[in-house]
């Protein structure tokens, strides 16, 4: 079965995660971003923290936001000048990583402000369709679907979104997959 290994690999560096490591260089702003913490991020800001400085592995505080789902900071580091497009080390974007979870709200927003929804990781070529269906987040599978984004896309090894969904035994995302296949000419 083949999943996206990244994803794990991230959450094991994030803070208070299980078997967690130390963050080394990641910026206060990083560390307020993921958790959600919006006063922080709004002081930090406001001291004069530049609002795409990346950690080591290029990861932006609209990233860190982004994969646990904080809508609010999101939109404060929009409204500051985050670059939406960004990617990281692996060509991820924060909209490839709010794709791995339930968070359509930020999903959403992340789009309506103009994240590209097709966009590839450089590494492996995953899209954040994706990862949302490797993941099983259905709703974040219709709303990126609404916005354009291309089922048929693959990666390096030729997988798509259907293949991911039915590799991680998603049925409802194939479900939703092939339905839209079949509206398709």
């Amino acid at each position: 079965m083949k999943n996206i290994p990244w994803l794990l690999s991230l959450s094991l560096l994030m803070p208070g995660a299980v078997g967690a490591q130390s963050l080394p260089e990641v910026e206060p702003l990083h560390e307020a971003a993921f958790a959600g913490n919006l006063e922080e991020v709004r002081r930090l800001l406001e001291e004069g923290t530049a609002v795409d400085v990346p950690d080591p592995e290029g990861r932006t505080a609209l990233m860190w936001a982004s994969f646990n789902g904080h809508t609010a900071v999101d939109a404060l580091l929009l409204e500051k000048g985050a670059a939406i497009d960004a990617r990281e080390a692996n060509g991820r974007t924060a909209l490839m990583y709010a794709s791995s979870g339930p968070f359509v709200e930020t999903v959403g927003l992340l789009l309506e402000k103009g994240a590209q929804v097709n966009l590839q990781g450089t590494a492996e070529g995953f899209t954040a369709l994706m990862t949302a269906a490797a993941e099983g987040q259905v709703e974040v599978v219709r709303i990126l679907l609404a916005h354009g984004a291309d089922p048929d896309l693959e990666d390096v090894d030729g997988d798509t979104a259907e293949s991911f969904a039915i590799q991680n035994g998603h049925s409802q995302v194939v479900a939703v997959l092939r339905d839209l296949s079949v509206e398709r000419p």
